[in-house]
């Protein structure tokens, strides 16, 4: 009996698409690719310097936009008036940090982010010596990482770590309805049809269920989906 990795469930289901092993968990509905069947690390890397993520890019601008807006708007509604955003860090910036060049440009613009914002990219392959925030950042994104994630209750409780007390974190990924997420039919035909499945550097596929009891047990507390793949929590005080 294999454990899931979101939940800590022993509650699953073992089955395969192709040669690839996953878990699917009865209890919060997530499936993980199984650890035998994870990319080496060098694959890994290959596959991300594939990656060409520009703010060139008008398509993957908008995209960088649909996330951070909606976000920074959510976080304004949450916070109190003598809150500010000070140190935002990316959390898994990638090969170009595009994200990170997009905040740069609103606090540039004064949108969004005061002139002495701090903006700081960190991510395990391409800026590993990036320092977290002394006392933890104010903001902390991670899009499109958690579904990379191979322990996701261990790399969530990291990514909490790089969040100040009272933080606020988000997190952009896909998910799984939490319909289907529930139940895939024998052959899992949906699942095995999702295009977002078939890049194997993706190893966690989460329901909301899945992702929100995750961030809890790493300290994160849910405060609600942004949109349909962002969601907002903060750092338990």
């Amino acid at each position: 009996m294999k454990i899931c990795r979101v939940c800590n469930s022993e509650e699953t289901t073992l089955f395969s698409i192709k040669k690839t092993n996953y878990i699917h968990c009865r209890n919060c509905g997530s499936i993980c690719t199984d650890e035998n069947c994870f990319e080496t690390t060098d694959n890994q890397r290959l596959r991300y310097e594939k990656h060409h993520n520009s703010l060139a890019d008008d398509g993957y601008r908008s995209f960088l936009e649909a996330f951070i807006n909606p976000v920074f708007k959510a976080v304004h509604e949450n916070k109190n008036e003598t809150e500010t955003l000070q140190k935002i860090m990316d959390y898994g910036s990638g090969p170009e940090p595009a994200l990170c060049q997009l905040l740069q440009e609103y606090r540039k613009n004064g949108r969004y982010l005061s002139e002495s914002c701090e903006i700081r990219g960190w991510d395990p392959f391409f800026a590993p010596e990036t320092a977290f925030f002394d006392d933890g950042a104010d903001l902390v994104t991670c899009l499109e990482v958690a579904e990379h994630f191979e322990k996701p209750l261990d790399d969530m409780k990291k990514l909490c770590s790089s969040c100040k007390s009272g933080g606020y974190v988000a997190v952009g990924t896909m998910l799984l309805s939490e319909e289907t997420g529930a139940d895939y039919g024998h052959e899992y035909d949906t699942f095995r049809n999702w295009w977002y499945r078939s890049d194997a550097t993706h190893v966690a596929f989460y329901t909301l269920k899945g992702l929100v009891s995750c961030a809890e047990s790493a300290g994160l507390t849910f405060i609600k989906a942004v949109t349909d793949r962002a969601f907002l929590f903060r750092k338990t005080v």
